[in-house]
C-alpha cells in the first residue's frame, strides 16, 4: 500500500487524476481492503468522499496532482510518430517562379519599380 505522505488525495493514494468516479471508487475500495488499520480505513473513506462527491475538489486535486512525467527508468524515449509519404507528385511547372500579386492585379508598374533603399533611423537620422 502506498505511504500517505502526500498531502493531494491523488498522489497519497496512487490514483491517476484523469479517471472518473467508477475509477477512483474501484481504487479506493483495494485500499480500504488492504488497510491494516481503522485511522487509514478512515483517511481513505475521507479521501473518497471528497474526490467522489464533490466535483470542485475532485478536479481542485486533479489540478494539483503531478503527472508522471519520468516514465520508466533506463526506458527510451519515444518514437516520433510515423508519417506517410508524400502522395504529392511535383511537376516542373510547379518549380518556376509565379508572377508577383501585385503584377496580378495589373500594378506592374509597381511591382516592377525597385525598392527604396532601407534606412536606419540610429545612423541615419535625416533619414
Amino acid at each position: 500500500m502506498p505511504e500517505p505522505t502526500d498531502e493531494n488525495p491523488f498522489e497519497r493514494w496512487g490514483i491517476d487524476p484523469e479517471q472518473g468516479p467508477a475509477a477512483i471508487t474501484e481504487r479506493m475500495r483495494e485500499l480500504i481492503e488492504d488497510a491494516t488499520d481503522e485511522a487509514t480505513q478512515k483517511a481513505i473513506r475521507a479521501a473518497w468522499e471528497a474526490l467522489t462527491l464533490h466535483p470542485a475538489r475532485r478536479l481542485t486535486a486533479a489540478l494539483g496532482a503531478h503527472p508522471d512525467s519520468h516514465g520508466v527508468l533506463g526506458a527510451a524515449p519515444p518514437r516520433p510518430p510515423r508519417r506517410a509519404p508524400s502522395q504529392v507528385s511535383l511537376e516542373l511547372r510547379d518549380l518556376l517562379a509565379r508572377p508577383s500579386a501585385l503584377a496580378a492585379l495589373g500594378l506592374e508598374r509597381e511591382a516592377e519599380a525597385p525598392l527604396p533603399e532601407p534606412t536606419d533611423p540610429i545612423v541615419d537620422p535625416d533619414g
